[in-house]
């Protein structure tokens, strides 16, 4: 009964859409990129404002009006930013599910303070008997279990070595090439994919620890035993 009440405190409880808003410009942005660069090899920005919306598109697509050409450029940009979309949605649902978690762990350490459960509206109990400290320690393990684990496991393994290899690529290329790191199409998008991929990994983290922070507070139960 306990735990389906924190359940529903957790299932009731309207998640952010920061993250979420930020993947999907991160995504346009990976998609505009090739267009972007192209107009700023070809063109400098003083003359960008001379030439006609049609010279300029010409320009970004890399084209001189071939309809095949066009074609393919425009799946090439639907087919990129889908990709790259999906990809972020999948580290947004990894990370509304730690925020989840946390919030079972945040409720769950309520449960033994008045005025906190009496906030959150879980109920109280002690741990002056036995029979509360099982319970107390079966629940923390039932809710340690709830929610997807494996797969959101999995999908933040792969956003961890993603960055690994994109950081250990732009190290090499820096190494490599450094006076002309940045005259390099790859090289950007190695950099938005670094630091948005970074991003989610900190907020991954700090979920994580905070949660096993929450959970991993036996100095409650130790002084209710005392």
């Amino acid at each position: 009964e306990i735990s389906g009440m924190i359940m529903n405190r957790v299932n009731n409880y309207i998640p952010g859409i920061g993250y979420q808003i930020f993947g999907n410009v991160i995504s346009l942005i990976l998609g505009l990129m090739p267009f972007v660069f192209r107009l700023s090899q070809a063109k400098d920005l003083e003359q960008l404002a001379t030439h006609s919306a049609t010279e300029l598109c010409m320009t970004a697509f890399g084209s001189n009006g071939d309809i095949l050409v066009l074609s393919m450029v425009t799946i090439s940009f639907v087919v990129r930013v889908s990709l790259v979309w999906i990809f972020f949605f999948l580290l947004c649902v990894a990370e509304r599910t730690y925020k989840q978690r946390l919030l079972f762990a945040k409720l769950f350490g309520h449960l033994t303070s008045a005025r906190r459960a009496r906030k959150s509206e879980v109920p109280h109990f002690r741990l002056k008997k036995v029979q509360n400290i099982k319970m107390w320690l079966s629940l923390r393990s039932y809710l340690k279990r709830r929610g997807p684990q494996r797969s959101v496991d999995v999908i933040v393994s792969s956003a961890f070595l993603l960055t690994i290899s994109v950081v250990f690529i732009c190290c090499a290329q820096l190494l490599h090439m450094h006076e002309i790191f940045l005259d390099c199409h790859y090289n950007w998008e190695l950099i938005i994919w670094c630091i948005s991929l970074t991003l989610f990994l900190l907020r991954f983290v700090t979920l994580g620890s905070e949660t096993s922070k929450k959970y991993s507070n036996t100095s409650i139960l130790l002084t209710e035993q005392v």
